[in-house]
């Protein structure tokens, strides 16, 4: 079992997943509560939503340049293909799922925190650590809900009157929110250390600084935040316990929560007590079950795009995230015999250029490099059916160095700091590649997709970077407007309070 005070078992919080729906808790100070040891419990329904982490890798990330999920004759067929092909409309169900479970993070947060404001708890110095650790988790769901949808409705209470639809805020005013709680959080409430699993004062100041990197996204102006980041980047290095993990295939290991000093925000995943699981590699692979296990038939869906999987040296550690080429069973001898598309009975085969006419909508079953990068290190722990014991970092202490190291560099190109750090990331643990020797917008990009693929941060890189509506591999380039999704026609229809984004 993972050495964890905090086990993210499902508890009794039930709420609604649109922000303009009451959301209704069945634990009320009458029912539950009573004690303070319950809270804990409560606490961990709070920290249960952000399971929802691991689609929003794989939803918004296949917008990217980095993944596309191509039908496959018959299978992955949907609403998943024009998220790469930025063909979406405010239908998409896809985005709808991001919408709504998104509001769930923010839903529950806001039941959590009225619980224990109505309680004689309220000023218990543990619950209020609690209650800030839930108020961390609400601003995270709205940094998202904001970078993704621009304006949406501010709830921040349980409290719901069916007369009095929400009124959908800024773009700007969900950005100050934020902001003002992180601050708040990161100076005044949080702990400078927490049990694992559990949020500090770091992971707010880690997560506003992600927040000012973005600004001038956000804001339409110039990003006057700067400095900001590099005053946030330097406490985190230089006051907290968080550093680079010399392995990095240990950050993403089975064992990751033991002696990772790395991952700052993580979603914690044991699939015998978490309701949180980590499925990620079901996307991608398939029939390699005589390589990792019985678990590993997988569903055959993402893979990486040739331009993507080319920008990575042959020597680079990292691209032992990718699994390429002929495959082979756990001896590394054996070829794994699998029919392909023809009905022919050959070794498998995951090629880098897909060779169907229609890589997008129509794939070979076989065609790209699939993601194994929960695999990396091999397979253990004890698991159930189907899930990994691998935790998914969402803030890790090399983004800590990568933000510092943009930020120094939007001030200054030619900063010898911002190059060092670039450097470090890049060469940890002795990774045999040649050092940079000068920054520039397109190394720095593509030095962010090799150390951070696949971990839910390429859409929002490539935006800052302006890169998100290239054409790309198998894709045309798309209107600028598509750098926010629509928000998904069900929530217009039920709150005449929202109004629908450009374009769509």
């Amino acid at each position: 079992m993972k050495k964890i005070a905090l086990i993210l078992v499902a508890v009794a919080l039930t709420c609604c997943t649109d922000l303009q729906i009451a959301p209704n808790s069945q634990l009320t100070d009458q029912s539950a509560f009573k004690t303070k040891g319950e809270f804990l419990n409560g606490l961990a329904g709070v920290y249960t939503t952000i399971a929802y982490w691991s689609e929003v890798v794989y939803k918004p990330g296949s917008s990217t340049d980095e993944m596309v999920f191509p039908a496959r004759g018959g299978d992955w067929k949907g609403d998943l293909q024009p998220m790469y092909l930025h063909t979406w409309t405010s239908a998409n169900g896809e985005i709808a799922g991001v919408y709504s479970g998104l509001s769930k993070i923010i839903a529950v947060s806001n039941t959590f925190i009225d619980v224990i404001d109505a309680s004689s708890f309220n000023t218990d110095p543990d619950i209020k650590v609690m209650r800030g650790e839930t108020r961390f988790l609400r601003a995270f769901g709205y940094f998202l809900m904001m970078d993704y949808f621009g304006n949406v409705p501010l709830v921040t209470t349980s409290a719901y009157d069916p007369k009095v639809l929400p009124k959908q805020a800024t773009r700007a005013d969900i950005y100050n929110f934020v902001k003002t709680e992180l601050i708040d959080l990161s100076t005044n409430v949080l702990p400078k250390t927490n049990s694992y699993g559990r949020v500090d004062k770091f992971a707010a100041e880690a997560l506003l600084a992600k927040l000012y990197l973005n600004s001038q996204v956000y804001l339409g102006a110039a990003n006057t935040n700067l400095a900001d980041i590099v005053t946030l980047t330097s406490d985190i290095m230089t006051n907290s316990s968080y550093s680079l993990d010399p392995d990095f295939k240990h950050v993403f290991a089975w064992n990751n929560d033991i002696g990772n000093k790395e991952n700052i925000f993580t979603m914690v995943c044991d699939s015998r007590n978490t309701a949180a699981v980590n499925i990620s590699y079901l996307f991608s692979i398939t029939d390699l079950s005589a390589k990792y296990g019985s678990f590993a038939s997988g569903w055959d869906g993402c893979a990486t795009l040739p331009t993507f999987y080319k920008s990575f040296e042959a020597t680079d550690i990292r691209t032992k995230q990718w699994i390429a080429g002929p495959q082979f069973a756990a001896d590394g001898v054996t070829p794994i015999i699998a029919t392909d598309d023809q009905g022919v009975s050959r070794q498998l085969d995951y090629v880098v250029n897909f060779k169907s006419a229609q890589p997008v909508l129509n794939a070979d079953h076989w065609d790209g490099v699939r993601g194994g990068k929960y695999l990396m290190d091999g397979v253990g722990g004890t698991m159930v059916t189907s899930s990994l014991n691998n935790d998914m970092p969402i803030l890790r202490f090399a983004d800590v160095l990568m933000m510092r190291a943009e930020a120094l560099y939007r001030q200054n190109p030619a900063s010898t700091e911002a190059l060092s750090l670039v450097n470090q990331v890049r060469q940890r643990g002795g990774n045999p590649v040649a050092k940079f020797t000068t920054l520039n917008d397109a190394n720095f990009l593509a030095e962010r997709g090799r150390e951070f693929a696949w971990e839910g941060w390429r859409r929002n890189d490539q935006i800052r970077f302006g890169t998100y509506n290239d054409a790309t591999d198998y894709k045309a380039a798309s209107d600028a407007f598509h750098n926010l999704f629509p928000i998904p026609q069900p929530q217009i229809q039920s709150n005449p309070n929202l109004k629908q984004n450009t374009g769509y």
